[in-house]
């Protein structure tokens, strides 16, 4: 009798593990949302308010991230841990028939951390590795508005995009990967969100009228 218990239990195990292991994979999305990361972190982030705009001579696109900065991201950075945002900023070409040709991308990495001897944030902007811009504060709103509001970065000299009807602009931000249950790793990043190069710049308004 033992025996036959026992052959009933492997069988029914055998029988119900997929199936339980399929269900799991196929609520994953709804899983990490509930139980992984906050409603307002991450999983919901996106790239807002995209534009582009003629300035001395080069093309510039500036963004902003919404929904970012989840109650762990603000937590490491209460603890003085150094905390990075990344962004990515592609140009794509047009082609017929072809996919879109890449010519030029870049990565931005917004950079802070908090000093709690002077209660300052240390904020560093870099783009390809390269500082570009770095400021300091002490209000957490000047803070978060600077690592997520990206403005004025160069996508090179107009001239380089001829006509400029042909290219476009991508932008998106890549987050580390999570991890639901502890060991399965869930991406966040999120969409690419595209604009034309092409924006009609104040002085072409002007000359509109």
């Amino acid at each position: 009798m033992m025996r036959a218990r026992l052959l009933w239990k492997e069988t029914w195990m055998r029988r119900l593990l997929p199936g339980l292991f399929l269900a799991i994979l196929l609520g994953l999305p709804s899983i990490a949302g509930a139980t992984d990361a906050p409603t307002n972190g991450p999983v919901s982030a996106e790239i807002v308010d995209v534009s582009v705009a003629r300035k001395d001579g080069q093309y510039q696109v500036s963004f902003r991230l919404r929904g970012g900065l989840d109650a762990e991201t603000l937590d490491r950075i209460a603890a003085g841990l150094e905390t990075v945002l990344e962004y990515r900023v592609e140009v794509l070409r047009r082609r017929r028939l072809w996919p879109d040709e890449r010519v030029a991308q870049y990565r931005l990495l917004a950079i802070v951390k908090y000093e709690s001897l002077s209660r300052q944030y240390g904020l560093t902007l870099k783009m390809n590795g390269d500082v570009v811009q770095s400021s300091t504060t002490h209000k957490p709103e000047e803070m978060k508005r600077w690592i997520t509001e990206i403005r004025g970065v160069p996508l090179g000299p107009i001239g380089d995009f001829v006509p400029p009807e042909e290219y476009t602009v991508r932008v998106r931000s890549d987050f580390p990967p999570r991890f639901v249950f502890f060991f399965i790793p869930w991406s966040q990043d999120t969409p690419w969100v595209r604009v034309p190069l092409s924006p009609m710049a104040p002085d072409d308004h002007e000359r509109g009228r």
